[in-house]
C-alpha cells in the first residue's frame, strides 16, 4: 500500500493537481488497503498469535478513524468534535506551528508595502456581473494554485461559534481571508477600479470602489490622494449559526479592500 502511494505520489507531481483532490485519492487508496491489515489480524489470532493480532487490529482502528476524519474534511465542509488531529499538531508541530514560528521569524510584508493604520481607511468595493465573474476566474485560479486554504484558518467548530457570537454573520472556509497575489488602483469615469489577479499580466477589473471609509468615492477624491493598501478575498464556502448547530452557506465571492489616504 506504502508502495502505491508513493507510486502514484511521484507520478501526480507531473501535474498540476489540486491538492483537495490528490488528498480524496489518498484517502480512498488508504481506507481499502486498510482492510489488508484488518484481514492480517485475523489471520493471526487465528493461528494463536494473540499478542500481534491484537496490535495489527488496534492499528486497523487506528487508520479507520483517520479516514473517517479525511472523508469529512475533504468531501464535506463539516468538522468533527472528536478530531484530535489540531491537539496532535500542537504537540508533534504542524502547519500551524510552522505557520507561528515563521510569523515570529519573518513577519509578513504586503506587496503594496506597509502603511500607518491611522493613515488607512476601509472602503467598499461591488462587482458588477462580468465583474463578479472575473473574479471567481480569479479565486479558481488561486485554488488550483494552493493558494487558497478552506480549513476555517485552523479554528475548531467551539471557536468558529465563538467568532460567530462576536457579531459575525458568517465565518468563511478561506478565514480570515485571501490576500491577492496582484492588485492596483486606477482612477476612471471619475471613480477608482481595482485591478488584480495572479499576476499584472492576467489582472483583470475586478472591482470598483464606492465608498472610502464613511465617504462617497467621488466625494473622497476631492479631498484625498488615494493609494491600495490591501486586498483580501472574501465570500464562497462558509458557515452561519444554526439553531443548534452550524449550518453550511454559500455566498459570492467579494474583495476586502484598504485604502491609504493623504491630504491634498
Amino acid at each position: 500500500m506504502l508502495s502505491i502511494l508513493d507510486l502514484l505520489n511521484h507520478y501526480l507531481g507531473f501535474f498540476n493537481v489540486n491538492a483537495r483532490w490528490k488528498g480524496q485519492m489518498y484517502t480512498i487508496l488508504a481506507g481499502v488497503g486498510n482492510f489488508y491489515i484488518l484481514y492480517l489480524a485475523v489471520r493471526h489470532i487465528q493461528n494463536g498469535a494473540y499478542l500481534r493480532g491484537v496490535l495489527l487490529a488496534l492499528g486497523f482502528l487506528f487508520i479507520l478513524y483517520c479516514v473517517i476524519l479525511n472523508i469529512v474534511y475533504y468531501y464535506t465542509q463539516k468538522t468533527v468534535k472528536w478530531d484530535i488531529s489540531p491537539k496532535l499538531e500542537k504537540v508533534l508541530g504542524g502547519p500551524q506551528a510552522a505557520k507561528t514560528t515563521d510569523s515570529q521569524a519573518m513577519p509578513y510584508v504586503p506587496a503594496n508595502g506597509l502603511y500607518d493604520k491611522q493613515q488607512v481607511l476601509p472602503a467598499t468595493a461591488v462587482s458588477d456581473d462580468d465583474m463578479a465573474a472575473e473574479l471567481n476566474k480569479v479565486v479558481g485560479q488561486l485554488r488550483e494554485g494552493g493558494l487558497i486554504s478552506e480549513n476555517y484558518g485552523g479554528l475548531s467548530e467551539k471557536e468558529q461559534l465563538a467568532f460567530l457570537a462576536t457579531g459575525q454573520q458568517t465565518i468563511f472556509a478561506n478565514h480570515p481571508g485571501t490576500p491577492l497575489p496582484y492588485f492596483r488602483l486606477e482612477e476612471e469615469r471619475g471613480g477608482l477600479s481595482i485591478y488584480g489577479g495572479m499576476n499584472e499580466m492576467l489582472a483583470s477589473r475586478l472591482a470598483r470602489i464606492q465608498t472610502v471609509g464613511l465617504q462617497p468615492v467621488d466625494l473622497a477624491l476631492e479631498s484625498y490622494n488615494l493609494y491600495i493598501a490591501s486586498v483580501v478575498v472574501t465570500g464562497g464556502p462558509g458557515k452561519s449559526r444554526g439553531r443548534h448547530d452550524l449550518m453550511p452557506v454559500e455566498k459570492p465571492y467579494e474583495l476586502a479592500v484598504e485604502l491609504a489616504y493623504t491630504k491634498k
